[in-house]
């Protein structure tokens, strides 16, 4: 668990500073733009690369501290032991979804060849395959949340009560 502690200010302070640059990109660019008529022609590549990345760095992040989006449709049928099996089998579902995009990427990603970008040069193919390899760690992320959570089923002993005393170990 110390190392997603780890990997989530690493990527946090990386994910900062990744949209203050896209943002003085694009700050930039519509004054070139509207200046002098000429944008800078390698922003679009640079948004889609920092777009990509913001995403699958991301994923993991929000997905080890269980910050997602969620409805709560079934919320009050689910109390106590019941609420934490539910967690780990959406758990469990998440990761092996996630394993499947990680899949896909990876397959698309080795159908892309010599591709490149057109202004930065840099090859598609290794966008592709960072994307994959975040989406497999985000798989590992959702296993181990729901490891966390069914060993939070056991009975307490020694008075730790909540999955927030065991989160940081």
């Amino acid at each position: 668990m110390r190392f997603l502690i780890i990997f989530d200010r690493i990527a946090g302070v990386f994910l900062g500073l990744l949209v203050a640059l896209m943002m003085v990109m694009t700050f930039v660019d519509v004054m070139l733009r509207e200046l002098f008529f000429s944008p800078l022609i390698f922003a679009p590549e640079l948004t889609m690369i920092g777009l990509a990345a913001m995403v699958y760095l991301g994923l993991p992040i929000v997905s080890a501290r269980q910050e997602h989006i969620t409805i709560s449709l079934f919320e009050n049928l689910f109390r106590g032991r019941a609420q934490r099996l539910k967690k780990a089998v959406i758990s469990l579902l998440l990761a092996f979804l996630m394993t499947g995009l990680a899949y896909q990427l990876w397959i698309h990603a080795g159908k892309m060849g010599a591709e490149h970008l057109l202004y930065l040069g840099l090859k598609k193919v290794w966008i592709g395959y960072c994307m994959s390899v975040l989406a497999g760690f985000t798989a590992v992320v959702f296993v181990v949340r729901a490891w966390i959570d069914a060993k939070d089923l056991r009975p307490k002993f020694g008075g730790q009560t909540d999955l927030s005393s065991s989160a940081g170990s």
